[in-house]
């Protein structure tokens, strides 16, 4: 069963978005700060992290960086989950940091759902 990892600093929104993907058969962890999210990939492992930008103290795009300087974690699948829309710079940023897709709050679930699939079966980009 894929596991996903879902780090957001709301809780409401960890906890709906787990219960979404729990109804679909997911493995599914939350973190709700980026040093809760570091400290839990070095106990266990995921498949996808699906991550809000936008957050205090470690914002996504420090996570992501320190993410990827971990041997055993830097090929791990991440998608941003985020109520702001990013255009130009903030685009290739993600391209820099290897997002797979970004995925705008509040989500519709049906759209929610199909593009978790097509990434989890390696369709990299939306």
């Amino acid at each position: 069963m894929p596991k996903i990892m879902i780090v957001d600093d709301e809780p409401h929104i960890v906890k709906s978005v787990k219960m979404i993907l729990e109804k679909r058969g997911y493995d599914v962890i939350g973190a709700e700060s980026g040093r809760e999210c570091i400290q839990k990939l070095e106990k266990e492992r995921v498949d996808l992290i699906l991550m809000d930008f936008f957050m205090p103290e470690m914002d996504g795009r420090m996570v992501i960086e320190e993410i990827r300087e971990i041997p055993d974690l830097k090929g791990t699948k991440i998608a941003i989950l985020t109520s702001a829309e990013f255009r130009g710079r903030g685009m290739e940023i993600l391209k820099e940091l290897n997002i797979l897709d970004y995925i705008t709050k509040p989500i519709d679930i049906d759209d929610f759902t199909s593009r978790i699939k097509k990434i989890m079966k390696g369709n990299d980009r939306h």
